[in-house]
């Protein structure tokens, strides 16, 4: 498939994302959303020779860099997309969100995508990181950021409103429910060394560095056996919806399943759920 928002390059067993739009600071417009990161997860959810994605930002023309400011509030606007989030349509919006039976709108779609791909997933962050830039950098197993980088939650601070795309609830439980109060009220900017401190990150280096010390964990979580990563990241992403008696119940049949050719299941928490009911 051949993009318009973003560069698709594979190496060595991985994959890597760049969002290609650095006139509009890799602002995340529709076709984006709907169309090409979609179609780029998938790309590498089927085939067999990429193990790991890489998601970063292109420069800005004069070289500064940019993960992704967010959605493209130009193209929002100029689409009437905040006239069918008026107050008359709460009550409807919210039959809706809380139906369960019906898809969730594209961009949380898309982050629950990355976020539950069987493929492990790095986003490798320098400049400016805020509103739905921190939500698919939160949709992603791991942060590798630059010194430089700029992270922060300006959905408040700047719109009067929280994200629609999971920013909140992922920041309470990647940093703890106070500090993602914070990030939310105030739009604090963190640079790379302090988003490593509050465990927004998990690795932080030179900007200079931090593409490739990103793309070599990559390669390195390539290297390993696909089934037993797989099974690792859903185990770790089920225990985080579970108590811990069922966590360790479950990682234990998950850990002797090949033992007895059992393939794990796709959605690992739902047995759990569907017996508490």
């Amino acid at each position: 498939m051949d993009y318009e928002t973003l560069l698709y390059q594979k190496e060595d067993g991985i994959a890597v994302i760049t969002i290609n739009r650095p006139e509009r600071l890799n602002a995340l417009n529709k076709k984006l959303m709907d169309v090409e990161l979609p179609a780029a997860v998938d790309a590498i959810e089927k085939d067999p020779e990429v193990r790991c994605m890489v998601i970063t930002g292109a420069k800005r023309p004069d070289g500064r860099p940019v993960f992704s400011v967010g959605g493209d509030i130009k193209e929002f606007r100029s689409i009437g997309f905040f006239e069918m989030l008026g107050p008359e349509n709460i009550f409807d919006r919210a039959e809706a969100i809380f139906d369960w039976s019906q898809p969730l709108h594209e961009s949380e779609k898309v982050f629950e995508r990355i976020e539950a791909s069987r493929k492990p997933s790095i986003a490798a962050i320098d400049g400016p990181c805020t509103a739905g830039g921190i939500e698919l950098a939160l949709s992603c197993d791991i942060r590798i950021v630059s010194e430089t980088a700029e992270v922060s939650d300006l959905h408040v601070k700047n719109m009067g409103q929280i994200g629609g795309s999971g920013a909140t609830p992922r920041l309470a439980r990647l940093v703890g429910p106070a500090m993602a109060k914070l990030m939310a009220w105030t739009g604090k900017v963190y640079n790379g060394r302090d988003a490593l401190t509050i465990g927004f990150a998990q690795e932080c280096y030179p900007p200079d560095r931090y593409l490739d010390e990103a793309k070599k964990l990559a390669k390195s979580i390539a290297s390993m056996k696909p089934e037993a990563v797989r099974t690792a990241k859903f185990t770790i992403n089920a225990a985080m919806d579970m108590d811990l008696r069922q966590a360790l119940r479950f990682s234990y049949l998950c850990a002797f399943a090949p033992y007895y050719k059992v393939a794990p299941p796709e959605q690992p928490g739902q047995a759990f759920a569907d017996k508490k009911k």
